[in-house]
């Protein structure tokens, strides 16, 4: 039994940002951190498609997601300012979990 009030999400209230997260390895990296409850921010090259569509079947699911088009090659291209405003959109400041 489930005491501590986050029906078993052990990530509730967490917030994670994954670089590369909508496609194979990423994608799945970005769909259990949501099934654990975390918001999750997410960046993705060149599939727009896949990764407005990530977000969506996670809306569905009832989990909160951004995803944002970054070059994760340079990070000083567009990396920060692209996370800073991913974050806004989920309502905070901070990052708690991070996978590159």
């Amino acid at each position: 039994m489930n005491m501590n009030g986050n029906n078993g999400k052990q990530l509730l209230g967490k917030v994670a940002l994954v670089t590369g997260g909508s496609r194979s390895i990423g994608g799945a990296i970005v769909r259990r951190l949501a099934a654990d409850g975390a918001d999750v921010a997410f960046s993705y090259v060149s599939s727009a498609d896949k990764a407005n569509a990530l977000v969506q079947e996670l809306k569905e699911q009832g989990s909160k997601s951004v995803a944002f088009k970054a070059d994760q090659s340079d990070p000083r291209k567009n990396m920060v300012q692209a996370v800073e405003a991913s974050l806004k959109r989920l309502g905070t400041d901070y990052i708690d979990l991070y996978s590159v």
